[in-house]
């Protein structure tokens, strides 16, 4: 082999090695943006499933109150009944 030879073999071997590490670089960065993303997106989801939770209690809270209310009104309406009967006995 001449010196031109092994001189050309080398830049190619250089310019091969050159290519893998631009494509690595390339491949961190899109791994850090994916990484960046997902914890985007995470943050997103524990706000909703925050949301939920929340909302359903609230739900359950007003589901509460409208059974203590509907209890109320049938007591009250019990009470009715009764004088009722009472008046017109």
């Amino acid at each position: 082999m001449t010196f031109d030879e092994i001189q050309q073999t080398l830049e190619q071997m250089l310019a091969v090695q050159r290519e893998l590490q631009e494509s690595q670089i390339a491949q961190r960065q899109e791994i850090q943006d994916m990484l960046i993303y997902q914890d985007r997106q995470q943050r997103l989801v524990d706000r909703m499933i925050g949301y939920s939770i929340t909302n359903e209690s609230d739900y359950l809270t007003l589901e509460e109150r409208i059974n203590a209310l509907d209890e109320r009104i049938k007591r009250l309406e019990g009470r009715e009944s009764s004088r009722k009967i009472r008046s017109s006995q």
